[in-house]
């Protein structure tokens, strides 16, 4: 898992695109991913954070969250929104936390540091902490990725 790594999960190219553009120069590893493919790409990358937009033509954002807590439950997890919603409208899933687009660049950095700065890297395999630069867990022996 690397703390820079953010995945956003958008059907709207453009706001895909500001959202990056803002992640980046937080600097954040901003990835694009849609609501079809995010669970692929979480196979293959695993990001401190995933910013998930609510309305979606064909599903919504809290039901792409749980899918992704319930196999991926470290993660942290943004529901994004162009209306106002409220932690209390979606008491039993497992969103981290909610923000309104569009959002400001501080808010947003603000965030990012509230969540990267504390996140420790866990091995997928047996929940140990580890070092970010391992490749291989010292506890349980399971490779964690692959070396550049």
């Amino acid at each position: 898992m690397s703390r820079n790594d953010v995945f956003i999960v958008n059907d709207s190219k453009f706001e895909s695109i500001v959202l990056k553009d803002i992640l980046i120069k937080s600097g954040m590893n901003a990835i694009i991913s849609d609501e079809h493919m995010i669970m692929k790409d979480l196979r293959n990358i695993k990001p401190a954070m995933v910013i998930v937009n609510y309305i979606m033509k064909d599903m919504t954002g809290d039901k792409v969250i749980e899918a992704i807590k319930k196999r991926f439950p470290e993660i942290i997890c943004i529901l994004a929104s162009s209306s106002d919603l409220s932690k209390n409208q979606f008491i039993g899933y497992r969103i981290d936390e909610i923000i309104k687009i569009p959002v400001e660049p501080n808010h947003i950095k603000k965030m990012v540091e509230k969540y990267t700065s504390t996140q420790k890297r866990l091995c997928m395999h047996c929940k140990m902490e580890i070092e970010e630069t391992f490749y291989i867990c010292p506890y349980c022996g399971e490779k964690l990725k692959n070396r550049a």
